[in-house]
């Protein structure tokens, strides 16, 4: 291993260490994240990449990229062997394992359209099944059999919940976490509402949502179509910029200073100002999130959130 490689690895040991002993300090000072605090999807995404919801989501993510991230594990290798710059290898495997996410600004936003498609054709599929006679929780196992491939996975574990003994507010309660969206939470304020109150006319209602849900979907398209134009711009800068990059593989004496430690500190520095311009770019290429009014914190009854559920009910009934 040459000395600078060796200086730099003992320079992102130094800084995991400094990392480890911030953590360590905040833990010895009792410190804890806020249960009340409304968590950011990028924030939860990552919770359930490292396993905190029991590992389901971590599994799913390495099972559609284990391919991708073989690929990139020995790309890495080689421009590694063949550049000797340490840093170059972690920063073309990291491209190519990131690269849906880099050429695809609107990936994420088309495929909540998708879901809110399925949760609109489920929500319809609930309010025939319901017009049988049957309670609103045997109506949920049932549409299991016809729920839509987008959102199959989050009904099966919302039956999956009921079927271990969770009471229908806390079931339905983590299935609008699942779903994480605001339409979403109509949907399951009026399903929570139906717990309290097993009055008539939930078919009625829930045929009235889904049509409610389906004229969101269409707004939402109109607003990604007006996105596209500067999406369609990010991912051509994107390109070109991973194009240049890979360029300067043999450009000669025009990177002969990256071979110096410093040289790949600078690397670094320049990957990370790349990243946050992608990341500023695709900020402003999309809206703002709504933000959500049934709290993912809490997953019992609460008197704001009935009170949120009463109105959106007899919004839907109106």
């Amino acid at each position: 291993m040459t000395i600078q490689a060796s200086a730099l690895i003992a320079a992102l040991c130094a800084l995991l260490a400094v990392a480890g002993l911030g953590v360590a300090v905040a833990g010895a000072l009792g410190w804890a994240p806020d249960a009340a605090r409304r968590r950011s999807r990028a924030e939860r995404r990552l919770q359930s990449v490292l396993g905190a919801d029991g590992g389901g989501a971590r599994h799913r993510w390495w099972a559609a990229r284990r391919a991708r991230a073989g690929a990139a594990a020995v790309v890495a290798l080689l421009v590694w062997a063949a550049t000797s710059w340490l840093v170059a290898g972690i920063l073309t495997g990291a491209a190519i394992l990131g690269m849906s996410w880099m050429l695809n600004p609107g990936k994420d936003h088309a495929e909540q359209i998708k879901r809110l498609e399925a949760l609109e054709e489920w929500v319809r599929r609930m309010s025939d099944i319901h017009t049988v006679g049957i309670s609103l929780e045997q109506a949920v196992v049932s549409s299991l059999r016809t729920a839509p491939a987008p959102i199959l996975a989050e009904v099966r574990l919302m039956v999956s919940r009921l079927g271990a003994g969770w009471r229908p507010e806390q079931a339905y309660r983590a299935f609008a976490d699942d779903l994480d969206d605001p339409t979403a939470d109509m949907v399951i304020a009026l399903m929570l509402l139906h717990v309290t109150d097993r009055g008539a006319g939930l078919g009625r209602a829930l045929k009235d949502l889904a049509a409610a849900v389906s004229e969101e979907v269409l707004m939402r398209r109109k607003v990604e179509a007006d996105r596209a134009k500067p999406r369609a711009n990010a991912r051509w800068v994107t390109m070109f910029c991973l194009l240049v990059f890979a360029l300067s593989f043999f450009s000669g004496s025009y990177v002969a200073p990256y071979h110096r430690w410093y040289g790949q500190i600078t690397m670094l520095v320049f990957a990370a100002g790349f990243l946050g311009l992608l990341v500023w770019m695709r900020r402003m290429a999309n809206l703002r999130p709504i933000p959500r009014f049934l709290s993912p914190a809490d997953r019992t009854p609460a008197t704001s959130d009935t009170t949120t559920v009463t109105g959106i009910s007899e919004g839907v009934r109106s």
